[in-house]
């Protein structure tokens, strides 16, 4: 018997069969591999699919080049899933497209994205690169809520507020899958490889629908957004621009028919323009992690809530502390105080508070770094500067 993905990869690449008279056959005899086995029996084609292309479909497949790199994907240490396979995640089939017919993963894709389409346990986390502090610490304190119920959290891997949303969840002891917007070979953003294997390592998955030849461009990253909001039962956008790429997100679960939440912010703020219109458009108002996590409480076989340790609130001092810190590698706490304008015993209590939320480290040397995802950004961009300057 054929090896469902070979079979499936052989028909994509096939002349004039494509994913949509994949699907067609697909819906017409349960399998890609019925339909195939169909047109070699020279059965009556779907309707509206072509006879005389039906009946070529067979003879049409490069079986043995298909299989070739099939077993190269593997060797490298991806999955190749597709319709055919009992790991496809249920949730994209609620997509009035259809969802790709190939997947490559990375790691493990968590059963809950396996169950039922109306009973998966997954939410998308998604937002700006550019975050606020307190941004960074709303997506990565809802993510561990979300994993310690055993909820799986979806986001795409980004700078900024993806990277603290895929944190939040390791945070919770939970799964999290990573949606790439190109291939495995390139993954981006570099600065994110450790975050991936973390992701790896405790059970979760990083996926795409591209080959790991693929280059991530610029016009990849909408398909990714579809993803990501298609693998998950809601969305929540916690910080974003007008030109954010989670607001594209957004309008793929609406057209998905998911709920939609975004957070609201100060009128006139950036960071926020693109959150405030949502609402303003209708989506749902996110006021605190209740708002979300009763989604999931409910309903047959939801877990039993695991006890998250308190955190301490985080306010205005503890903002300008990140934002101070941002201008640094790293940095005492007199340095602090005076970029922020606190007094010290204020950037101290405060800095200690950040360190307790994951967000701030402090050195063997007593000084303070940022941690995370936000570290990760400033890195990616001092190496963009350094490259600039090289060029020129």
């Amino acid at each position: 018997m054929t090896d469902p993905a070979v079979l499936t990869l052989a028909a994509l690449e096939a002349d004039g069969v494509g994913a949509g008279r994949l699907l067609q056959l697909r819906d017409a005899f349960g399998t890609v591999a019925a339909g195939i086995d169909a047109a070699r029996q020279r059965a009556d084609p779907p309707a509206r699919f072509p006879r005389a292309l039906f009946h070529r479909v067979p003879h049409l497949l490069d079986l043995r080049s298909a299989a070739r790199r099939v077993r190269s994907f593997r060797a490298a240490g991806l999955e190749v899933v597709c319709w055919d396979d009992p790991r496809y995640p249920a949730p994209l089939w609620l997509d009035d497209e259809a969802p790709p017919a190939l997947l490559y993963l990375w790691g493990t894709l968590p059963a809950a994205l396996s169950r039922p389409a109306h009973r998966v346990r997954a939410a998308a986390i998604v937002g700006t690169r550019r975050p606020t502090g307190r941004g960074l610490a709303l997506a990565r304190e809802l993510a561990a809520s979300l994993a310690a119920l055993d909820v799986v959290v979806v986001s795409g891997l980004a700078l900024g507020i993806d990277g603290a949303a895929h944190e939040g969840a390791l945070d919770g002891g939970g799964p999290t899958v990573a949606v790439l917007g190109g291939g495995h070979r390139y993954l981006h953003p570099p600065t994110h490889r450790s975050l991936a294997r973390r992701i790896v390592r405790s059970g979760g998955g990083v996926l795409s629908e591209h080959p790991p030849e693929v280059r991530p461009e610029r016009h990849l990253f909408p398909e990714r957004n579809r993803l990501v909001s298609g693998l998950s039962r809601l969305l929540v956008v916690v910080e974003a621009g007008l030109r954010s790429g989670a607001n594209s997100t957004a309008e793929h679960a609406r057209r998905q028919h998911r709920d939609v939440f975004a957070c609201p912010g100060r009128p006139g703020d950036p960071s926020v323009a693109g959150t405030l219109r949502l609402v303003r458009d209708g989506a749902l108002l996110f006021t605190e992690h209740e708002d979300v996590l009763f989604r999931f409480r409910a309903g047959p076989g939801a877990p039993p809530r695991r006890r998250l340790s308190a955190s301490p609130p985080i306010g205005p001092a503890q903002d300008r502390l990140l934002a101070a810190l941002y201008g640094f590698e790293e940095a005492t706490v007199d340095e602090v105080s005076a970029s922020a304008g606190l007094p010290v015993a204020a950037a101290l209590s405060g800095l200690t508070t950040l360190e307790m939320r994951g967000v701030v480290l402090r050195t063997p040397a007593g000084r303070y770094r940022l941690a995370g995802p936000e570290r990760d950004r400033r890195t990616a961009l001092r190496e963009a500067r350094s490259t600039q300057r090289r060029a020129s």
